[in-house]
């Protein structure tokens, strides 16, 4: 897990993506169930990495039928079980009233309405695959497929066993052996040491599969029970599984996290915690000196408020870099309590706001977030890690 200590917290949640048509030199066929679907007059397109296909044609194939509002600009697409609706030039949508976040917004070409392709398979529960070489997308009905999911809950009751039972060693053999993943182990101990934690899984869908392959997107909630001070956690996660001819239990290959929400029990928000004059002064001045030093845009400097621990150490270095190259931002602090207190480790919970000054498109915002410190054995309180609780935009 990497977060950027000091201000930067904000900046995973601002700024803009750039989208610019391209003409592929190879129309973009499309196959539901083996069998190529006419689009003589809608063909797909390509986006930068986003492949756009026609919404009608495709969801109509699948047996939605569509609705097209044109006082709101907003289509439904519904059949038993299932209700769709999206607006043109808005990246939200609803699936059965869950609001969603699409990767790119609905257009509208030549009164055709475009939607992301994997939209496609977050919306029907279809698998769909995209083959780049040969330009095609390919959509499998979920019918038609053959979906091991007593296998595939098998694996996450482990998977869930082993987390809070602290079974590293269990834990380690649901990873597939040629993944990048065996490498976490030494972390996996480190972090028992260091947490009680109660994980829970809240929903996991299936987006793909095949007798030998799966993508698995689950939301999982992580309770803090004992240990180091870390907020409460509720995060998307897709995983790739594997097996191998020889076995009938799945492995986890690879995982990407979508997304990540930290909160806090309103006891510890509230929390007061007795902690001595010289130590509040020092930890609440290096968020300070943070935050100064990164007004400045002095590099060292703000990277000298970080402790050499810090797993986001290099990351916020490159990021810093970047962020100072193209703006000119300001951050303060609005107010700032101290939560959490062991002499040699404390959590910091801050309100602060940044606020461009110069540079691209940039909203402005205050954030809340809860900073975690140490002190060294010079005695100096270091930043380790920031968690940004939310986010709110400020008023123009």
């Amino acid at each position: 897990m990497k977060v950027i200590p000091g201000f930067l917290a904000v900046l995973a949640l601002s700024g803009t993506i750039s989208l610019t048509a391209a003409a592929a030199e190879q129309p973009v066929t499309v196959f539901i169930d083996q069998q190529k679907l006419n689009l003589t007059n809608s063909a797909p397109l390509q986006e930068n990495n986003s492949i756009l296909v026609p919404m009608r044609p495709v969801f109509e194939k699948l047996g939605l039928d569509l609705t097209w509002d044109a006082k709101t600009s907003s289509i439904t697409a519904a059949k038993e079980g299932l209700t769709i609706k999206l607006q043109i030039g808005s990246k939200k949508a609803t699936i059965n009233g869950t609001v969603k976040q699409l990767a790119a917004a609905p257009k509208m070409i030549s009164n055709v309405t475009y939607v992301p392709l994997r939209f496609v398979s977050e919306a029907t529960g279809n698998a769909v695959s995209w083959d780049a070489k040969a330009k095609t997308v390919q959509i499998t009905s979920v019918q038609k497929q053959t979906v091991d999911m007593e296998g595939i809950n098998a694996l996450f009751e482990k998977y869930i066993d082993y987390s809070n039972g602290e079974d590293t060693e269990g834990f380690m053999s649901l990873i597939d052996p040629r993944s990048p993943l065996i490498q976490i182990e030494p972390s996996l101990k480190e972090q028992a040491k260091k947490y009680d934690t109660a994980t829970s899984i809240l929903q996991l869908d299936v987006l793909d599969a095949t007798d030998k392959e799966a993508t698995v997107r689950t939301i999982e909630t992580t309770d803090i029970i004992s240990g180091s001070f870390m907020p409460d956690s509720k995060a998307e996660y897709i995983y790739s599984l594997t097996r191998s001819s020889t076995s009938a239990d799945w492995t986890i290959s690879s995982l990407q996290v979508q997304a990540i929400q930290y909160y806090l029990p309103e006891e510890e928000m509230t929390a007061a915690e007795s902690v001595p004059q010289a130590d509040e002064d020092a930890i609440k001045a290096v968020l300070q000196a943070n935050i100064d030093y990164s007004n400045q845009e002095d590099l060292e400097g703000a990277i000298s408020t970080i402790d050499e621990s810090s797993p986001a150490l290099e990351q916020t270095r490159q990021i810093l870099a970047q962020v100072f190259r193209v703006y000119d931002l300001e951050a303060a602090i609005e107010s700032s309590r101290i939560i959490d207190y062991t002499g040699t480790e404390a959590a910091i919970y801050a309100v602060q706001t940044t606020k461009k000054l110069q540079g691209p498109q940039f909203q402005d915002t205050r954030s809340y977030t809860v900073s975690t410190v140490k002190k060294s054995a010079d005695g100096k309180w270091k930043l380790v890690q920031t968690y940004n609780l939310g986010t709110e935009t400020l008023k123009q």
